[in-house]
C-alpha cells in the first residue's frame, strides 16, 4: 500500500511542476493517517519552504495534526486539504520537536481552534529563540511567503512517555528529550500502525545534528525500532519501513566516531569539517551542506566532553600535543 501511495505522490509532482504553489497533496497512509512530503532541499522561495514533513489523523471524533509547516501559508494550504476529507474539528496539534520546518504553522491552526501540544523543553526553546528564527526566515525566504507566520505559544506541554486518549484515538507520545533537539517526541498510532519519529529520523537526507546529543539520539531510535510499525514518518524524506531507522542511527554512530578518530588524532576545528567523511553516505540529499557542518557540532561536543573529564573518551594522546585552531 505505501509503494502505491508513494507511487501516486510522485505523480502528483510531476503534475504540479509549474504551478504557482508549490504545496504537495498528502500521501494516504490508510486509517486514516495523511502525510504532506517536503522537498530533501534547502528550504527556497522555489519549494515554499516544504522540506519536511507534516501529516493529520483524522479519528472518529476530530483530526489530530503532526507538526504544522514552515509558513502560515502551509498551515491553510494543510486545512484546505483537511476540509476536503472530513467536517470533523481540530482536536490537536502536536509538535514532535521545535525546529521551524514544524513549527510556524500552528498558530494558524491555533486561531482555527486547535490547541497545540509540545514538550516542556521544546516549548521552552520556541518562546527562547524562534522570534529571531522567525526574522531570518522572512529575510531569507521573503516577506509574501512568510506572510501572515507567526511564533506559536503551545497550549499543552509534557514532559515524558504518556498514552493520549483523543478524539476517539489513542495515541502513544515517546519523549525522547534530547536526542534530536531538547524537546524531541515521538507519535506512535497503533490503530494504523504509523510511528511518526519527526526529527528523530531523516530518510535518504543526512539529518542535522546540530541541536542534537548523538549518544542520546542512537539510544531513541533503538527505541523506536522496536515498535512494531508497519510505516515510519520521518521529519525529512519519504516514509518508509522502520528498518530506515537503523540507517539513520548507523549514519550518526560513523559521524560520532569518525569525528572522534580526527579529533584524538590532533585534526583542528577547521581541518575536520572538510576531512571527516562518511562516504557510505554521500548519496543522502544535502550531504555536501549537512555533513560537514554536523561534523563542526560533533567536534565541539568532544571538546565539551574532554573540558568536563569524561572518562568514557580514550585519548591517544595527552592534551597539550592535540592540536587546537
Amino acid at each position: 500500500m505505501l509503494a502505491r501511495a508513494l507511487a501516486v505522490f510522485a505523480a502528483v509532482v510531476i503534475a504540479s511542476t509549474g504551478h504557482a504553489a508549490p504545496y504537495p497533496e498528502p500521501l494516504d497512509l490508510g486509517q486514516g493517517v495523511y502525510v504532506f512530503v517536503g522537498a530533501r532541499e534547502e528550504a527556497s522561495p522555489a519549494n515554499g519552504g516544504h522540506v519536511a514533513n507534516q501529516g493529520f489523523i483524522v479519528a472518529a471524533e476530530g483530526v489530530i495534526v503532526i507538526d504544522s509547516g514552515l509558513s502560515a501559508g502551509f498551515a491553510e494550504h494543510m486545512l484546505r486539504v483537511i476540509r476536503a476529507r472530513t467536517g470533523k474539528p481540530l482536536a490537536l496539534v502536536v509538535l514532535t520537536w521545535p525546529m521551524d520546518e514544524a513549527i510556524f504553522g500552528a498558530a494558524v491552526l491555533q486561531e482555527r481552534g486547535a490547541p497545540v501540544l509540545a514538550h516542556e523543553a521544546a516549548a521552552r526553546l520556541i518562546a527562547e529563540r524562534c522570534e529571531r528564527c522567525l526574522a531570518q526566515r522572512r529575510k531569507t525566504l521573503g516577506e509574501d511567503l512568510m506572510a501572515g507566520t507567526r511564533v506559536p505559544r503551545p497550549d499543552r506541554v509534557v514532559r515524558g512517555s504518556q498514552t493520549l486518549l483523543l478524539a476517539g484515538r489513542r495515541l502513544e507520545l515517546i519523549d525522547a528529550d534530547g536526542a534530536a533537539a531538547p524537546g524531541s517526541i515521538a507519535v506512535w498510532d497503533p490503530e494504523s500502525g504509523v510511528l511518526f519519529a519527526g526529527g528523530l529520523a531523516s530518510f535518504g537526507r543526512i539529518p542535522d545534528t546540530g541541536s542534537g546529543a548523538l549518544d542520546v539520539w542512537i539510544k531513541a531510535l533503538g527505541r523506536l525500532a522496536a515498535l512494531p510499525a508497519r510505516t515510519v514518518v520521518p521529519a525529512h524524506g519519504p516514509p518508509g519501513p522502520p528498518a530506515s531507522l537503523a540507517k539513520v542511527a548507523a549514519y550518526l554512530a560513523a559521524l560520532q566516531s569518525r569525528t572522534q578518530q580526527a579529533y584524538v588524532a590532533g585534526m583542528s576545528l577547521l581541518e575536520a569539517p572538510r576531512k571527516v567523511r562518511v562516504g557510505e553516505y554521500r548519496r543522502w540529499a544535502l550531504y555536501e551542506t549537512l555533513h560537514p557542518r554536523n561534523v563542526h557540532h560533533a567536534y565541539l561536543a568532544l571538546e565539551r566532553r574532554e573540558l568536563e573529564g569524561d572518562p568514557a573518551i580514550e585519548w591517544d594522546a595527552p592534551p597539550a600535543s592535540r592540536r587546537r585552531p
